[in-house]
């Protein structure tokens, strides 16, 4: 009797780097388990990952343009099919997998009627003529972050110009950068440059720009995530207007700023303002700001230089002596032989800092690097959405 037949992963959601031309990539790491009580026989196992897309829309007649394509693939064999079958004891399998991904990979696109773009692993054992196969599958979440010009686009955004002679406006946003989920800060000033004027109508429109291609074909469309209206703005407050709002991003129906030979998706920010002159003529007043959309809470993920604690934090004296415990990183899985460890580091510490006190010794070279105290913290990979680990279970 087969228990378990599973995929695995180190991460089931992974992140490029930059740009198409820019990522280096990243790694896939992973294991399949099977746990079996009884003899089983197998003519092989195999493991694929692969990447595949469609494109598809209505030319406006009954025929339908559409496209598939397999974007990635790799196959890793665990048992080689041979004339005879293979024989599996009773007991626990595991088989390591790693796969090095390119930077050119599409990211995930998903939420959208006329293209999609998906990664999957698949792992299939054969058995014998009239036993059943088994079949595992995971999906697979590539995520794309644009870091090339990260600190740039943290900076204000803010749009300046004047209209006609009429008015001048100021039109900003806290950052070009925003997540799934995110609201966006909108802040709009408008200034008169003649006597009269008299806004009537206030428009704030986020719209979605998707581009779809197949070969030389290409089809378009603008999409309205969310949309702000006034009918009866405030009037003017020493002779300024100011209008703040926020725009909602939310994640059923926004997708991610994505830039590739299939589909281009980008974001902008609109406002339109129609405003009356001494109860004549009417004008309407329109600009509009780019903005980034993205899965990532950073593009550079958690770095460093928000989590990591300084390097004064790991200069273990007397003054946080009694605070000690606190400066080491937890882990729900640590065993007590890692508790251990972590008492021997402490001790050792403490005691070379008491004996440089003594000696009245200030050289720094004694004091650990961060890396090689946190080096010595054993890590483990845990999958939490999967059943507890193949070895923990009691074979009868």
């Amino acid at each position: 009797m087969t228990l378990l037949f599973q995929i695995r992963l180190e991460q089931d959601s992974l992140t490029l780097r930059g740009s198409p031309t820019e990522s280096v990539g990243c790694f896939l790491r992973g294991q399949l388990v099977l746990v079996t009580t009884e003899p089983i026989k197998s003519k092989e196992i195999k493991l694929t990952f692969q990447g595949k897309s469609k494109t598809a829309w209505d030319n406006g007649n009954i025929t339908e343009i559409s496209e598939k394509r397999i974007l990635y693939r790799h196959d890793w064999v665990f048992l080689a099919a041979q004339e005879k079958y293979h024989v599996l004891q009773p007991g626990n399998y595991c088989w390591d997998f790693e796969l090095a991904l390119p930077g050119t990979l599409i990211e995930t696109i998903e939420q959208c009627n006329r293209s999609y773009v998906r990664y999957n692993l698949k792992a299939t054992l054969k058995r014998p003529t009239f036993a059943q196969n088994l079949h595992t599958k995971r999906k697979i979440q590539i995520n794309r972050c644009l870091v090339s010009n990260y600190f740039n686009s943290l900076q204000s955004v803010v749009l300046l110009n004047s209209w006609e002679n009429k008015v001048e406006y100021e039109f900003s946003i806290g950052t070009r950068y925003f997540c799934l989920g995110d609201k966006i800060p909108v802040e709009l000033i408008i200034k008169p440059l003649i006597k009269g004027i008299i806004i009537n109508r206030f428009n704030l429109i986020f719209e979605e720009y998707r581009t779809y291609n197949i070969g030389p074909k290409t089809m378009k469309e603008v999409v309205i995530i969310d949309i702000k209206r006034d009918s009866s703005p405030a009037p003017f407050i020493d002779e300024t207007w100011i209008k703040n709002e926020e725009i909602s991003i939310p994640k059923s129906r926004c997708l991610k700023d994505s830039e590739n030979n299939q589909i281009h998706i980008e974001h902008k920010l609109k406002f339109e303002v129609t405003f009356q002159v001494e109860d004549k003529d009417y004008y309407k007043l329109t600009a509009s700001l780019p903005v980034i959309i993205t899965s990532c809470p950073s593009p550079i993920g958690t770095t460093m230089f928000d989590t990591l604690p300084t390097y004064d934090s790991y200069y273990f004296d007397r003054e946080i002596n009694e605070d000690l415990s606190s400066s080491i990183p937890s882990d729900s899985n640590i065993t007590s032989r890692d508790n251990n460890l972590y008492n021997n580091l402490c001790d050792d510490l403490l005691s070379n800092n008491n004996n440089n006190n003594n000696n009245n010794n200030n050289n720094n070279n004694n004091i650990p690097s961060y890396d090689s105290t946190i080096s010595l913290i054993p890590l483990s990979i845990n999958d939490s959405s999967l059943p507890p680990a193949y070895d923990t279970i009691n074979i009868l």
